[in-house]
């Protein structure tokens, strides 16, 4: 079954070239060119690569969440991270890691758009059947790691050790490097300590670079999008999530009466294990009950109102509040308060390096911090340290630095 890959740096139209990629059934690639979609050649898959300059990778650190509430949580660990209005960009997240992190992927609105409507609009052309970002290509490793195409000098971006990517510019004919990458270099603490070059650039060149800023850049094969093995684009990120996400298709009725018997066989399993579960599923209603129950007639006892304490949600919030009211009555914090918050989480914050405590704000029963640059091994401790203290913090890093919210939303 072939494969067709498209590289995409701009929203595409029906006239407008754009780079391709053929593939066989076994992953090898059979040709390559640059042509408008009509010239595409026919292939039974599908699929887009949005380019590095369209697209930014950030990682972040978030505590054990369902896959349902990942995209929610990933979106506003960013939110302060986004170029223009939220509305405008579209954030496609991967699964979590055991150590909890999450690659976000931020691309255009308008560009998904133009990219996932473009089959419509060309006869022949398969919809794709997945839509990932260049940089999600790109092996990451212990090092920084600079990928340029030497074909084209806006192909150019960096991968971080932790997956994290952004778009670069590409390795200069010049001596000079990049004004944003020596930006990046004097805001990362500690600096890192080699840049791979996935370039053709001198030897002297990259000794110059590595005299000049302590950090030893070596140079190896250059990066070609195109030369990226099958398993790499099976384990990027689809941008198609959300508002994105392709709708289902009915089978052929031939199809479907084929699947008939093993689906008889999975409905007899999930009676039994159905059966199986309902004493269970019972029981753990009547105890949910009674202690709503329980919580109901506390708060009613203590004088609050059957209208704050209508559930048990609503009556443990009505009595965390006349709690931290009594508390406030008589001259004393309550645990939501700042300081108390602030005292649990002090002993987590003061591992910290020092000098990497940028910034803390409280609001809502919540402190964010806003953390310098900040190596693994130390965000690693503070993450267990706060677990410890029991205010587990939503983390989110990216390249300059690192932001964690604790306390209402935390716990």
């Amino acid at each position: 079954m072939s494969t067709l890959r498209v590289r995409l740096d701009a929203p595409p139209t029906v006239g407008s070239p754009q780079p391709w990629a053929l593939y066989d059934a076994a992953g090898a690639l059979l040709r390559t060119g640059c042509d408008p979609p009509s010239r595409w050649p026919a292939a039974a898959v599908a699929e887009a690569v949005v380019a590095a300059a369209q697209v930014r990778v950030a990682t972040l650190r978030l505590p054990p969440l369902p896959t349902g509430r990942l995209h929610a949580a990933a979106s506003f660990a960013i939110e302060d991270q986004l170029a223009g209005p939220a509305d405008a960009q579209h954030v496609a997240v991967s699964r979590q890691a055991p150590d909890g992190s999450v690659r976000a992927v931020i691309v255009e609105r308008t560009l998904l758009e133009a990219i996932l409507g473009l089959p419509a609009a060309v006869p022949g052309l398969q919809p794709w059947s997945r839509v990932v970002a260049e940089p999600d290509l790109a092996p990451a490793g212990d090092e920084w790691r600079w990928y340029a195409d030497d074909t084209a000098a806006d192909r150019a971006f960096m991968r971080f050790p932790d997956g994290s990517a952004m778009a670069l510019a590409a390795p200069p004919a010049a001596d000079e490097l990049p004004d944003e990458l020596l930006r990046l270099l004097a805001q990362t603490q500690p600096a890192p300590v080699a840049i791979a070059v996935h370039a053709t650039v001198p030897p002297a060149r990259l000794a110059q670079w590595t005299a000049r800023t302590g950090v030893r850049f070596a140079a190896t094969a250059p990066w070609r999008w195109n030369e990226t093995p099958s398993a790499s684009f099976a384990a990027a990120t689809d941008l198609r999530q959300g508002d994105f996400a392709p709708a289902s298709t009915l089978r052929p009725r031939g199809e479907r009466r084929l699947w008939r018997p093993a689906l008889l066989l999975v409905a007899l399993a999930l009676g039994l294990h159905l059966a199986g579960t309902v004493g269970e599923w019972a029981w753990l209603q009547f105890a949910a009950r009674r202690d709503a129950a329980a919580w109901r007639a506390l708060a009613t006892g203590a004088g609050i109102a059957d209208s704050e304490a209508a559930d048990a949600i609503g009556a443990r919030a009505a009595l965390e509040r006349r709690f931290a009211e009594a508390r406030h009555a008589n001259g004393l914090a309550a645990p939501g308060d700042a300081l108390p918050l602030l005292a649990r989480a002090a002993p987590a914050l003061a591992r910290l390096p020092r000098g990497s405590l940028k910034r803390a704000t409280y609001a809502a029963g919540a402190w964010t911090v806003e953390l310098g640059a900040v190596d693994p091994e130390a965000l690693r401790e503070f993450d267990a340290g706060m677990k410890a203290a029991g205010l587990p913090a939503l983390i989110a890093r990216s390249g300059a630095g690192t932001r964690a919210r604790f306390g209402r939303t935390g716990a």
